[in-house]
């Protein structure tokens, strides 16, 4: 196993060690609930068994490690952690409609199986669920603890509405331009933010500590995001839904922004039908272009930037290593 393989197995086993406790929770809650049997029902237990089921658990890992970064015991992370993640499952299933995203990592959404209308009221079910499980396992923290997590989850929820309601917009657009679409991005990374300014607060955790923290997370939240788009660039049908159906990924706006790779490749994005030897070379093409070379090149340094500033405010030798090399691992594979 090469050195890159083995951090990326190190990286998962944290995530699945911290977080799995949290959305093991979830799914049973939502296996749990007393539906009414019906297509809404079948869903809610399609998206348990298929979607949440062996998908790595970044969100209630990083909530884990930010309690434990102040001093706090990761027990008390658990419930909360599983009603933060029907919260955030019923934002993806919502996403999914808005994108016409019917397959991620080659399996169906609940869009891509059930239809826009079950999707829509599906996600609906997970977002009451979760603010019920939240609220409930909110009472009993103290009252100032109660208000700053359901406040920043208010705000969070707005900040994700509006970024996707900005990105409806932007498909409008002939012209977008990478920064705008950056810009979407880092409203995005407010979901790890508020996970890890969660796990500080439960740790009672001071305010300079729980906004450290939250920097960690907007940081995490705007390399993964960036990652991803890299990702979907080299996934064919990923790509294929990208160009019919969203915004172009950011690496994509960012080189044709390049007049001699934008003639290159525009012809190739305007077809109905995009072959393998066209997706290769549009790959190729965009990859190597100095353009996304730079934007890789900012993505690392805000990473080394961060890295250095965890050692002013993580003590606890671990959790520091493992924040580190959580961040390592987004750039790993490019």
């Amino acid at each position: 196993m090469n050195s890159e393989s083995e951090l990326m197995e190190t990286a998962k086993g944290i995530i699945e060690r911290r977080g799995k406790a949290a959305i093991e929770k979830a799914r049973q809650e939502i296996l749990d609930s007393q539906y009414d049997g019906g297509v809404v029902s079948s869903a809610l237990k399609y998206f348990a068994t298929v979607t949440v089921h062996g998908a790595l658990p970044v969100f209630p890992a990083l909530l884990s490690l930010s309690c434990e970064a102040v001093g706090g015991k990761t027990d008390k992370t658990t419930s909360i952690g599983a009603a933060l993640a029907l919260i955030a499952g019923a934002a993806d299933i919502h996403d999914d409609i808005i994108d016409k995203s019917t397959v991620k990592y080659s399996k169906k959404t609940v869009f891509g199986k059930f239809g826009g209308d079950v999707a829509l009221l599906a996600g609906d079910a997970l977002l009451i669920q979760g603010s019920m499980l939240l609220y409930r396992e909110c009472e009993s923290l103290p009252k100032k603890s109660k208000e700053q997590i359901l406040n920043l989850l208010l705000e969070a929820l707005f900040e994700i509405s509006n970024a996707e309601a900005e990105e409806t917009c932007l498909r409008s657009k002939l012209d977008t331009t990478p920064q705008e679409y950056l810009n979407l991005i880092k409203l995005k990374a407010v979901v790890p933010e508020v996970h890890c300014k969660i796990g500080g607060i439960l740790g009672n955790a001071n305010g300079e500590a729980i906004t450290a923290l939250g920097h960690y997370g907007r940081t995490f939240g705007i390399a993964s995001g960036i990652r991803e788009e890299l990702i979907d660039l080299i996934e064919h049908p990923e790509l294929q839904n990208r160009i019919k159906n969203e915004l172009l990924p950011l690496p994509m706006l960012y080189a044709l922004q390049n007049s001699k790779i934008r003639n290159k490749i525009k012809p190739l994005i305007e077809n109905s039908y995009l072959a393998k030897k066209d997706v290769d070379k549009i790959i190729k093409t965009i990859l190597s272009s100095e353009e996304v070379q730079a934007l890789k090149k900012d993505m690392q340094s805000m990473i080394r930037v961060e890295m250095k500033r965890i050692n002013d405010y993580i003590q606890r030798n671990v959790i520091q290593k493992e924040l580190k090399l959580l961040l390592q691992t987004i750039t790993e594979g490019f």
